[in-house]
């Protein structure tokens, strides 16, 4: 179900994706949005203007899609997805610090920055903080396989401590200026 009305564009690329996911073809999805990463022109031209960071655009019960504006010099907490995500950046760097468990707490494993146009694929397991070092936000979509917003997950404060439920509102009110 679309959340926000969208362009053609955006619609087929999304129905490409839901298609790929159907079929289990994690590369097909993969190659479909690093095309798009790498010619955004017509998703940009079909996506309305947000006056906010981040944008449900579709979900359905399995997938999910964000649009995402990472805000420069933030860093967003530690937090788990419990399911595959594809990140699929058009413009601008995001940079995604990684991490690994150590009880309930969490230890930085590395720090990767991902310049556009790239596909970031994320495993089920994966635990990381997106940040930006750029002087503007970046944009890209957010790929999740699977209904994300049923899905309990944990959240962690930047330090890696703390953990807790994931509320989108804690999320927020957890991110920091970096570093």
């Amino acid at each position: 179900m679309y959340k926000v009305e969208v362009g053609e564009a955006l619609k087929n690329l999304i129905n490409d994706v839901v298609k790929y996911q159907s079929h289990n073809d994690l590369d097909g999805m993969i190659k479909c949005l690093r095309e798009m990463t790498e010619f955004p022109s017509s998703i940009m031209t079909a996506m309305p203007r947000f006056d906010s960071d981040e944008v449900l655009l579709y979900v359905d019960n399995n997938i999910t899609v964000y649009y995402i504006s990472t805000t420069p010099n933030i860093i967003y907490p530690p937090h788990e997805h419990c399911m595959p995500a594809i990140s699929a950046l058009y413009k601008g760097t995001e940079t995604h610090v990684f991490y690994d468990r150590d009880g309930e707490n969490l230890i930085k494993r590395e720090e990767l920055t991902f310049k556009a146009p790239s596909v970031v694929d994320l495993t089920t397991d994966a635990i990381h903080a997106i940040c930006t070092y750029d002087d503007e936000p970046n944009e890209g979509l957010h790929f999740y396989l699977g209904e994300l917003e049923a899905q309990k997950r944990t959240l962690w404060d930047c330090s890696g401590k703390n953990p807790q439920q994931y509320i989108h509102e804690d999320y927020y009110a957890l991110s920091k200026i970096y570093p």
